[in-house]
């Protein structure tokens, strides 16, 4: 027996096990926890083919979770080194970022230089537009701005300015590193920051969303790049300092505060009762949070609940996160150094995309820089440079480039497997788009059910190093009107790939393969 006809058979076997106990699925029958393992048994023709740890089965739920807003990454600090590629290269950057055909990024965090004063590294320097109260030089940080418009000429629905440090004055050490916000200043600091949104809005650029303080826990006293501690006393009066300006330009409602970008949610959910009041929260669109402390499930949803219970009008978000080497599932996932393009680094990452999505059930995550020379390597010098793993690099770019480029006159692009992987969360997580609870007894895969109008979209993570088919449940009957649309496979052999379409069964089943260490998207059109 083929064992494609045999899974049919057996996939079968389970249908007609559920409609024993009713035509559609109800809340009081999950057949994604349902003992299947009678059915080997009576079946001995399939057992030899398959057993019940080949087959993942999962329920997706008619309930809906959160509505999508956006998925993106930021804009520090590779546009310093990009600017200086030829255009041609620079509009493939943008296009394999923005454009449909890339990754269709919905959110874009693009950096507000502080100056870069005292700063050692000079790509992580952005130059600043403050000269002085009301005065600006809009010239400056040209390699930022590049792509700033470039996002916005795109169309990206979500633009954040971020800040890691204000300009000089408004710093203990005069700097833009290794100091704190001078006390007194948030007024000023306030008025600078929504004069340079309402400027780049009024040159058609959409920011929507401000975060005046990145990470305000630290100052990066090593000066390689830019920080600014705001302690958390601090944090109400520069939260109140950004909104009463931008009421000032009319822009409370255009534009969103977002806060306070802790490191990791242990922090933040160690400071929020600290500096929260009631009128500062309501002046906040969302609570953002990094996870370079990389929480286990239960840390990760203790968090959400301590912060719903604190703030429970407002949605949390992930807004920054890179630099893990890990398994495929990321359950060993923790800071670290190294570079890895391959299909495990591709995974580890989409493993903690979903960790956000699923157990957090946030509605916008942003990865770190999309764009990275730490490679660890040269691919000029080593041609399997780009597509090997090695220690020296860093997980923390979606493309990278070669970090000698200045002096070998390589401007080639290399896309990881991370990027890959990020693609099918871009494309099909999009904004306005649900998430749909989906119950399954098995380990092995994890899984989204997206819907939107008029699609369904079945994400689905193999970590594993054994092919697995997988059966997809609907509550209700909801896979009957469903037809197969086209389905696309990120593995360690394909980038793309165009893998068979799934299978329809009895009450509106649908069977599918998901191949070894991979990453597949089936979508369904809603007839």
């Amino acid at each position: 027996m083929h064992t494609v006809y045999a899974l049919l058979l057996f996939a079968n076997c389970v249908i007609s096990q559920q409609s024993l106990l009713g035509d559609n699925l109800s809340n009081s029958f999950d057949a994604s926890h349902a003992d299947y393992s009678s059915l080997f048994s009576e079946n001995s023709n399939i057992r030899p083919l398959i057993s019940p740890e080949d087959l993942v089965v999962a329920t997706v739920l008619s309930a809906e979770k959160q509505t999508f807003t956006g998925i993106g990454g930021s804009g520090a600090w590779w546009p310093y080194d990009i600017y200086k590629f030829p255009e041609s290269i620079r509009q493939n950057v943008s296009r394999l970022l923005f454009a449909p055909s890339g990754l269709g990024l919905t959110s874009y965090r693009w950096n507000v230089g502080g100056g870069g004063v005292n700063v050692t590294d000079p790509i992580r320097a952005p130059t600043t537009f403050y000269v002085g109260p009301k005065t600006y030089d809009w010239s400056a940080d040209a390699e930022g701005v590049y792509f700033l418009k470039e996002a916005a000429r795109y169309k990206v629905p979500h633009i954040a300015a971020f800040v890691n440090s204000a300009p000089p004055p408004f710093t203990s050490s005069g700097g833009s590193c290794n100091g704190t916000f001078i006390t007194g200043k948030e007024d000023a600091y306030g008025e600078y920051i929504a004069d340079v949104i309402a400027h780049w809005r009024e040159e058609g650029v959409g920011i929507n969303l401000v975060s005046p303080m990145n990470e305000p826990d630290g100052n990066f006293p090593d000066c390689r790049q830019e920080g600014m501690e705001v302690k958390v006393e601090q944090r109400a009066a520069v939260i109140r300092g950004v909104y009463d300006a931008l009421v000032e330009h009319g822009l409370q409602d255009a534009v969103g505060i977002i806060a306070d970008e802790s490191n990791s949610t242990n922090i933040a959910i160690d400071h929020y009762e600290k500096w929260l009041t009631k009128d500062v929260a309501n002046m906040i669109t969302a609570f953002v949070h990094h996870t370079y402390n990389f929480p286990n499930d239960g840390a990760y949803a203790e968090y959400i609940n301590m912060a719903q219970a604190i703030v429970p009008s407002k949605p949390t978000r992930m807004s920054e996160i890179c630099c893990s080497i890990g398994r495929a599932d990321a359950s060993d996932a923790h800071f670290s150094q190294g570079y890895d393009p391959t299909i495990t680094g591709g995974l580890h990452f989409a493993s903690l995309m979903f960790q956000s999505f699923i157990v957090a059930s946030q509605a916008h995550y942003d990865f770190w820089t999309l764009v990275s020379d730490k490679m660890g390597c040269s691919p000029f010098d080593n041609d399997t440079c780009a597509t090997t793993a090695n220690a020296n690099g860093w997980q923390d770019g979606l493309i990278y480039y070669d970090p000698k480029y200045a002096s070998n006159g390589n401007h080639e692009l290399y896309l990881t497997k991370h990027y890959w992987t990020m693609k099918h969360m871009t494309n099909f997580i999009t904004p306005g788009s649900v998430r749909h609870e989906v119950l399954s007894a098995s380990s092995q895969a994890r899984t989204l059910a997206v819907y939107t109008p008029t699609e369904i979209r079945i994400i689905s993570i193999n970590p594993t190093t054994a092919p697995l088919a997988f059966l997809v449940l609907f509550e209700r009957g909801a896979g009957l009107d469903l037809v197969a649309k086209v389905a696309y496979r990120t593995s360690g052999t394909e980038d793309w790939g165009a893998p068979e379409l799934p299978a329809k069964l009895a009450n509106g089943a649908w069977m599918m393969s998901l191949a070894s260490n991979s990453l597949t998207s089936f979508i369904f059109s809603r007839n």
